[in-house]
């Protein structure tokens, strides 16, 4: 999923993006932008409607849960990685009166 920041949609030319960077003020003395990179992976993790309710009649809550099922991420065949290329945001400017 691209995040409400991504490059393409705050940018609809390259035109445009140079712009909003200048603006920012984000590029370094050397006219490089440095633009932060999100990378995700995607697993799935099963779980039966049984187990969850022998869990709850043995009283989990739900952070038990949850780090139960975080153990089990370890077993996880990772895939359908996703990049996620942000766009610089302003930085806060203060003013003086």
């Amino acid at each position: 999923m691209i995040s409400k920041n991504n490059i393409t949609r705050t940018a609809k030319t390259i035109k445009q993006l140079i712009s909003r960077c200048e603006t920012y003020g984000e590029f370094d003395k050397d006219g490089n932008l440095h633009l932060p990179v999100e990378k995700t992976e995607h697993c799935s993790i099963t779980i039966s409607k049984e187990q969850l309710k022998e869990y709850e009649s043995k009283g989990m809550n739900t952070i038990d849960l949850h780090q139960k099922l975080e153990e089990q991420s370890s077993q996880c065949d990772w895939k359908e990685a996703s990049l996620d290329i942000k766009m610089p945001t302003p930085k806060l400017r203060t003013k003086i009166f």
